[in-house]
Parts: C-alpha cells; structure tokens; sequence
C-alpha cells in the first residue's frame, strides 16, 4: 500500500473539519488527561503512591511492589504479578484514597469559586441541539464530569438513584429522561472503572455515599485498578451493566470526540479503534500528548477519518488521514479544551 503524503493545511481547514465533527454530536470519552490539569492523579502518580505506602499488605504484594518498581508501569506490573484478595482490596483502597483526596480539593475550589472546569463549554456547546442529551464515557473514577454537568444545569443519569442513601438500579443506565423543571438537558455518564461515590455494603447491596470522606467501615469501594482485577471485577454488578451500557453507546455513535484519553483500556478501545478503522466513524482527539497506543491505533493504520491533535514546543501538532506524520500550528495552543471550544466557535484562539 503506498504511503500517505502529507498535504500542508492551513488553521481554517483544521477549524473546519472539528467543527464537522463536532456538530455530528459525537459521545465524549474522557480520559486521566482532562483531569490531571485539575490536581487528580495520573497513573505515574498512583504508581509512586502504591510503591511510598508503607502498610499495604497481602500475598503477592512486595513481588509486586519489586515488579512495579522495575518497570513503573502500574497496569503491566498487575497483569505480571498474582495478587491475593486482600492485596488486591488494600491497593483499591489506597487507589480510592488518593483519588478521593484530590477530588475533594478539587471540589472545595469549586464551591469557593476558585477554578473553571474547561468542559462545561463544551458541554454547553453538545447540549444546544433539540435533544439536548450527551453520552459520556470515562474510565476515570473522579467526579469531574458530574461536576462540569452540575455546572451547566444538566440532569446526570449514572444508573443510580436519587435520595440520602443512593442505589444502583440497572434498568436507569441509558434511559432517556423527561425533561427535568430547573434543567437544561441529559448527560449520560458511563463509569466502566466506577465511582468514588460507589460502595458495595456489608449487606451485598450496591450503594451511592456522595462525598463520604473516608470509606466506611465494612464497605468496598467499586473502582477497579488496572490490570488482572479489571477483568475479573467486570463481570460483576454494576460494572457489567455500565460496559454493556456503554458498548450500546459507542456502537451507535457517529462520531466520538476524546479528551485527555490513552487508548489503553481494554473495555473502550476496541470498540472505538474498530469503528473508526473498519466503518469509518470520524473521531477527534485532543490531549497533551499522543500516547504509543494512540499512534498504532491510528498513524499507523489507514483510517478514513480522524484528528489527532497534541501539544508542541511551537504550539500545537495535529494529525489527520491528510497529513499522518503531523501539521504544526505555530503560536496556538488547540490542544487544550478552551482554546479548541474557541476555535469550535469560530473566535481567535490564543497564543500558545
């Protein structure tokens, strides 16, 4: 097959082309790239945290611990080492931690009005159509979605109930809502990894404790870590509803629109790989940096539709079927979400 040549495209075309994509409604998938920037912890952090905790205990756990240290990779050192239950619950339980804490702090900035989520303009944007309902998809356990959807006014449906004491129920995943008094549309939220707020109780029951401080005492978090624990987690309630549920989503999709996302999960990116190579679903991708994954998946495959667009030293690099090896938009910075929403909506995007 003859290799693609690259054709030179000006800012107006790369503008033009997002826009289409965007206006087709993609689903948003969003990865632990569109949280970091907000203090959440990337998995380098989770990995460092894991390796300094000096009491997480259990069979396996130090073979692991020698493993993750060796090759810093959180997920390959799961997959490589066998954990035994309570080594597995005591690193959910520091994973959930970490990530509650910062979450949290997140939060109290929120409420005093100290930061923006970058997202709520794209919501804002998806949600003006007659529908007005986005589908989100992340494998992220933090509440940075619910919060950007709170934000703009738009009703969350997660499958979890209402009320003080919050259930699971999975007939809710995907439902369409009537609309709401005192809301402005429907985001459809898809955990595949869980929630900080989702506990299993000591009774079995599957439960919501927004905002619970700490994790209650006989009560399980439902995150599930990278490597071997995923796999087996995804088989029980409510994690195999939600991948049900989101497999339904981006089955149907016509497009997909990602942030900060690696393609290197294993419950979404099949789905969203084979969908852009063999039927030709546009996708557009927006992160700091392309991951490896990323780069197979699509620079070096023959995909009909896609834009790839990352941080670079002079602004912002971006890859499309037109140009695979990259275009360097000198002196803007797209790859961020609030200078893409500017340049979605036709305004002068800003140095980078």
């Amino acid at each position: 097959m003859k290799k693609p040549t690259n054709i030179s495209l000006t800012f107006e075309d790369v503008a033009q082309r997002a826009q289409k994509y965007v206006s087709e409604k993609p689903v948003l998938v969003l990865g632990t790239g569109a949280t970091i920037p907000y203090g959440l912890p990337s998995m380098a952090n989770l990995a460092d945290a894991l390796l300094k905790d000096p009491v997480l205990t259990g069979r396996g756990y130090w073979k692991f611990k020698k493993r993750l240290s060796k090759t810093h990779d959180l997920e390959l050192s799961l997959h490589d080492v066998s954990l035994s239950p309570k080594a597995i619950d005591n690193i959910v339980n520091a994973t959930w931690n970490l990530v509650s804490e910062a979450d949290l702090a997140l939060y109290d900035k929120l409420i005093r009005g100290e930061v923006t989520l970058s997202i709520e303009s794209l919501y804002r944007h998806l949600l003006r159509t007659s529908d007005a309902k986005i589908s989100v998809v992340t494998p992220n356990y933090d509440r940075l979605a619910e919060y950007a959807a709170s934000r703009v006014n738009a009703h969350i449906s997660t499958g979890i109930t209402s009320g003080p004491l919050p259930r699971f129920v999975p007939g809710m995943v995907n439902q369409e809502q009537m609309p709401h008094v005192g809301y402005e549309g429907q985001v459809v939220l898809l955990k595949v990894h869980g929630s900080l707020d989702w506990f299993l109780s000591p009774g079995g029951d599957i439960m919501a404790l927004p905002f619970t401080p700490k994790i209650p005492d006989g009560f399980r978090p439902l995150v599930v870590t990278p490597g071997v624990s995923k796999y087996r987690e995804a088989y029980k309630e409510p994690f195999r509803t939600i991948i049900a549920g989101a497999d339904t989503v981006l089955s149907s999709a016509r497009g997909f629109l990602c942030i900060g996302y690696g393609f290197n999960d294993e419950h979404i990116q099949p789905i969203l790989v084979r969908r852009v190579q063999r039927d030709g679903i546009p996708l557009l991708l927006i992160t700091k940096a392309l991951t490896d994954a990323t780069r197979k998946a699509f620079l070096k495959n023959t995909c009909q539709e896609f834009m790839l667009i990352e941080e670079h030293p002079d602004g912002s690099c971006v890859y499309c079927p037109e140009s695979p090896s990259g275009l360097v938009l000198k002196g803007i910075s797209i790859w961020r979400v609030d200078d893409f929403m500017k340049m979605i909506a036709g305004e002068k995007v800003g140095k980078a």
